[in-house]
């Protein structure tokens, strides 16, 4: 404790310290702000952005919803007149092949 109590009488007595440990804090206070103020700046940028993504995900959730309900709405229309009306044709004469040896080819 001698030490220290040495060390603050010596820093009292010594004007040129003192001014320079003022300087510093003074400068530490202005570093200190500047870095405060850089992260409140930001955080406030960082929250507006967000907000304007969480629009954007509505938006394109809001289409991608929309793109799938024409999608349904189209393949429930999809039925055998309407392929007939795109040129389409029955097949008939349908033939179907059933493995039942894997040593054994179909052939026609």
């Amino acid at each position: 404790m001698n030490k220290a109590k040495t060390l603050t009488i010596e820093i009292v007595k010594d004007r040129d310290t003192r001014k320079v440990i003022f300087r510093v804090f003074v400068s530490m206070l202005i570093v200190l702000s500047i870095v405060y103020a850089y992260l409140i700046g930001a955080i406030t940028f960082n929250i507006l952005a967000r907000k304007s993504l969480e629009s954007t995900v509505l938006t394109l959730s809001s289409k991608v919803s929309n793109l799938e309900l024409t999608y349904l709405n189209s393949t429930n229309k999809i039925d055998k007149s309407y392929a007939m009306s795109l040129g389409f044709v029955d097949a008939k004469n349908n033939i179907f092949i059933t493995r039942n040896n894997t040593d054994s080819v179909a052939i026609r």
